[in-house]
Parts: structure tokens; sequence; C-alpha cells
């Protein structure tokens, strides 16, 4: 094992938000998506009912859990759900794919009920397990669609943003949602889908996004920004201008810089050292003016990958493994077409 602390020179980019909303029965949180840490936040961690927003956490359960491409037959139960839907009809075959795009861009309850084999015991056993793993500490799911006429998903700004961040870095989650419409069809039906989420459809730096209201949990709004090298999550809960304050809340720049840390590419390690090393996506950290000099990192090198520590303020906010290749064996054009 080989350790050095790394100093490098920082660039910087674009900032971000400031804009606060106070409302004390209100919670909004801006998290960036590479290292989770906290940009903006009110009332982070009180909970609240999540209404079509846990459809987040139902997609990306289905998507890990399950084969997208695996056929599902529509049931009578999936078609007697109520509210949001798409009026899949019994017994027609679609795609689970085609099922989350009906999921995500439309916010179907029928989509969400056949994903979940009706709000199996399994299916919200495994929605649950992933909570935990993510470290969702305050939130429960109880179905998989939201609706809360007999039962309460629960979870908080803070959660839902953690949540909203793990989906974001799956590849297949992010091309579903992130979709402005999608077409399918079956034996019975031919359908074509536009995402409701108005940013997404009419920003091209707002990424993906979910939409979520009921009378008891009132507007619920989730997006993803991308722009540049700021990468960030908002969540807002109870807010009557979600989409005026997501547009805020994405392009203030008054207190963050995001600093690239390495840029994606191919990095060579020293002269007597066989291995080089290979960073799919630029790693970036968000860092207030006064940080800048209180940045380390360790890189540890071992035969077959390596660590990436950055700590800020002497606490560590990412860990990351990164391959490392034999000069002598891997082709680089090869590795690098792999991770594309």
């Amino acid at each position: 094992m080989k350790k050095a602390i790394l100093f490098l020179s920082l660039l910087f980019s674009a900032a971000i938000p400031t804009q606060a909303i106070t409302n004390t029965d209100s919670s909004y949180i801006v998290m960036e998506a590479t290292t989770n840490r906290i940009l903006e936040g009110n009332n982070l961690n009180k909970q609240y009912l999540v209404a079509s927003t846990a459809k987040i956490m139902t997609a990306i359960t289905a998507i890990e859990y399950y084969k997208i491409d695996e056929q599902i037959k529509v049931t009578r139960e999936d078609t007697l759900e109520v509210g949001s839907k798409v009026y899949l009809k019994e017994n027609e075959v679609l795609t689970r794919k085609d099922l989350l795009y009906a999921l995500m861009l439309r916010s179907a309850n029928d989509a969400a009920s056949a994903l979940s084999g009706h709000n199996s015991k399994e299916f919200i056993k495994q929605m649950n397990e992933l909570a935990k793993k993510i470290g969702m500490k305050n939130s429960v799911f109880v179905n998989a669609s939201g609706l809360d006429e007999r039962e309460y998903n629960l979870s908080t700004a803070y959660d839902m943003a953690l949540l909203s961040s793990y989906a974001a870095k799956n590849k297949t989650f992010v091309a579903i949602s992130s979709a402005h419409e999608y077409s399918c069809s079956s034996k019975e039906s031919s359908y074509n889908w536009h995402n409701k989420h108005k940013l997404v459809s009419n920003d091209n730096d707002f990424l993906w996004g979910k939409t979520g209201y009921t009378k008891k949990s009132r507007r619920i709004l989730v997006s993803n920004y991308v722009k540049e090298s700021k990468n960030v999550i908002i969540v807002t809960i109870n807010d009557g201008n979600d989409w005026n304050h997501h547009r805020a809340l994405a392009s203030d720049n008054s207190k963050y810089n995001f600093v690239t840390i390495f840029k994606k590419g191919v990095y060579d390690t020293k002269k007597d050292v066989t291995y080089y090393i290979y960073i799919p996506e630029d790693i970036i950290l968000p860092i207030k003016k006064n940080e800048k000099e209180k940045i380390q990192m360790t890189f540890r090198l071992y035969k077959e990958y390596a660590l990436l520590d950055i700590y800020l303020n002497d606490v560590l906010v990412l860990n990351r493994k990164i391959e490392v290749f034999d000069k002598t064996t891997f082709d680089i054009d090869l590795v690098i077409d792999s991770f594309k």
C-alpha cells in the first residue's frame, strides 16, 4: 500500500443557492449530489407525508431488485387504483421498463401497483431495506404509490434528498426519469406519455424530477439540477410556489463554489509503478469561499484499485473507490469505452 497526501490546484466554477424558504410548516433542502453535502435547508428532519415522490423509491427498488425487461401482466387490482394513472387495462402485458416510464413521467398509481405486485409484502420490504441501506433514518414506506387515504409513507426533506442523490447515480433510473416523452404499446393499447415535471420539460438544466400532491401532504417537489460542475438535488415540501423556488435555489450563486478535484480522464501513477487509473466522471466538491485551504486528500494505491478520501475541515466528506489498470495488460481506449 502506498499513501500520499495530495494537494491539488483547485478550479472554481459557478456557485449555489441561498434563498431560504422559512415557513414553519414547510421544509426544503438543497444537497450536492456527489458528496451529499447540505447547502441550504429548513426543517430538514421533520417528517411529512411524501405523496407521489415515494415513487422515486418504487422506481429504484424495481430497477435494483428486478429485471427491467421482464413482462408484467396488469391485474384488476392495478386498474382499480385511484388518483393519478395512465388507465392500464386488465390482463394487458407491458415490460417493467414501460411501467417505470409511466411511473416517473405520469406518476401513474396503476403502474406503481403493477410494479410492486399490488403492494406486495416482499416489494414493500425491499423498499424499506433499500431506505435503510441509503441511510434514510426517518422514513417508512408502506405502499408503492404514495397514496395516503388508508396508510402513510413518511419521510423528511433530508431523507428524500439522500434517496434522490442515490437514485441519480443509477444510469437506468436517470435515463427513464429524465425522458421528456415515451411511447409503448401492448396488444390492447398504445401509449404516449409526456413528463409532467415542468422544469424537466422546459429547462435543459433540470435533468429529472418528481412531483407529488395529495390533500393531506400538499405540494412536494423533487428536482435534480445539473449545470457545468453544479449537480444538486432540491426537495421542497408544502411549498405553494415550488416551481419558482426550485429555479431560484438552483441558480443562486452566493455561498458555495464547486471545486473540481479530479477531471474525468486517465491519470498516470509514478514512473516506477506500472498502473494507471481511470476516473469516468469529474469528482467535484462544494465548498464555501473560506474553505479552500482546508481541503486535504489521501490517495491509497493498491494492486487492483485505489481509494481516494477527501477531507474538509478534518471531516471525511467523500470516499471513492477508483479502478486501477495494469499498463502492460490493458488497452486504455478499451478501458475508457467500458465506462461509457
